[in-house]
């Protein structure tokens, strides 16, 4: 091998060393800020699905742990006594009610842990939607005089399915349905 072949390899093998380094290093020296953030949300995963994919499929356990083996949907109107009555503690939720209850502008995630903890998740309406299907299957309930659930569960191990605001979707919702939003993703389920 001629001088200018062994400097080639030389440098080759340098610059692989030094991304191995730095592949170590970078682990190492992430910020606090980094580590409390939250690790994943839905809202992340929609926002950086594929756009010609019009369907999304997650498990909520697969998106925020293991740990979260409870998940709700928390549509408006909801109010904070309502969940208090269903056994959710609403103190340290950040869960922004007006006039005691939650806005038409959004909608939540509620999970819960196996230490009996919750979290939720802001959703606003205009990115995702997981009220409108679900207040259009409420309305049975509450027009033979029944109380709508202050949330709605989703069966745990099965996955929370998305669809973008398709015409085929709009259509079959209907722009005239006072619950339809016109956003970026809806819940099928």
């Amino acid at each position: 091998m001629n001088k200018f072949g062994q400097f080639i390899t030389t440098v080759v093998i340098g610059a692989f060393a030094v991304f191995l380094v730095a592949l170590i290093a970078l682990p190492m020296v992430r910020t606090p800020e980094a580590e409390s953030q939250e690790p994943s949300t839905v809202a992340k995963s929609l926002n950086t699905y594929p756009k010609d994919l019009d369907y999304a499929m997650f498990i909520p356990q697969d998106v925020y742990g293991e740990e979260w083996n409870a998940i709700a949907a928390v549509c408006p109107g909801t109010t904070e006594e309502q969940l208090k009555n269903g056994g959710v503690e609403t103190d340290g939720l950040n869960i922004d009610f007006v006039d005691g209850a939650v806005p038409d502008d959004v909608n939540y995630i509620l999970r819960g842990s196996v230490n009996n903890e919750f979290k939720a998740e802001k959703l606003p309406r205009a990115k995702v939607d997981m009220c409108d299907g679900l207040l259009k299957q409420l309305k049975s309930p509450e027009a033979a005089g029944q109380d709508i659930p202050p949330f709605v569960p989703f069966q745990q191990g099965q996955p929370l399915r998305f669809v973008r605001d398709i015409p085929q979707y709009v259509e079959q919702m209907g722009k005239d349905n006072p619950d339809y939003v016109d956003t970026e993703w809806h819940i099928l389920g």
